[in-house]
């Protein structure tokens, strides 16, 4: 019933149930992953720091971060 799942929400349920569910568990799990290893492999820095880093090498520092942007999302497609 309505109050039910409401009561579920309110008191953590649906977070029990998504963790219970094989697929949601899946999908949480490799997220988990992901983050993980962009957290380790360091492309957050490069990211953070790619404007100073291009800053006196190219006349516009933002055109080398978009680059660095547009080169992750390629590599992210041929990755798939």
């Amino acid at each position: 019933s309505c109050g039910d799942a409401e009561e579920r929400t309110n008191s953590g349920g649906a977070f029990v149930a998504m963790i219970n569910d094989d697929r949601m568990w899946k999908l949480l799990v490799c997220s988990l992953i992901l983050q993980m290893a962009q957290q380790l492999c360091g492309i957050n820095a490069v990211f953070y720091y790619s404007t100073m880093f291009f800053d006196g090498l190219i006349e516009n520092p933002l055109i080398g971060t978009a680059i660095v942007g547009g080169v992750n999302v390629a590599a992210t497609y041929v990755a798939l």
